[in-house]
């Protein structure tokens, strides 16, 4: 056998076994269900949306009747995709305050309310059930558990 053929052949050994390892290593925790310091976890788009807050306003009236509005009409954005990025895609409690603050910037003195969830590894968590007048001060309130993502590093 030449020199040539060896390289060829040992380019071919290394190349089926890289392969054989890229095919079988998300099989190493998804299906035999081990776990390593050398072989990462699977976890494609894992905790994309977390932290994402779904929410629906209303103005509450003086006779305790609420009224639906739609925060991009009210924030001079009738169309969504002309609105920013912060008020179109809500991030934690924090981002539903902001928001908030707007509305109550430009709707004035009003009794304004949320319903909103938060996305936690869990599922969705509500976050607001409309018992708090979002354009006062809210009361301290304990963190969403789940509802930051962990980062890219291992467990």
């Amino acid at each position: 056998m030449t020199t040539t053929a060896r390289r060829a052949r040992a380019r071919a050994i290394v190349f089926v076994v890289v392969a054989a390892l890229l095919f079988l290593m998300p099989a190493y925790r998804q299906v035999f269900g081990l776990r390593s310091r050398f072989v990462r976890d699977w976890e494609l788009f894992n905790e994309v949306g977390v932290g994402l807050v779904v929410a629906e306003f209303a103005v509450r009236g003086a006779d305790g009747r609420e009224a639906a509005i739609d925060r991009y009409a009210a924030l001079g954005r009738p169309d969504r995709a002309a609105a920013p990025r912060w008020v179109r895609s809500m991030q934690g409690e924090a981002g539903l305050v902001r928001v908030a603050g707007e509305l109550c910037k430009r709707l004035g003195p009003v009794d304004l309310r949320a319903r909103a969830s938060i996305a936690t590894m869990a599922g969705w968590v509500p976050l607001h059930a409309g018992e708090h007048d979002l354009c006062q001060p809210l009361p301290p309130r304990p963190p969403v558990a789940g509802a930051r993502p962990r980062g890219h590093e291992d467990r």
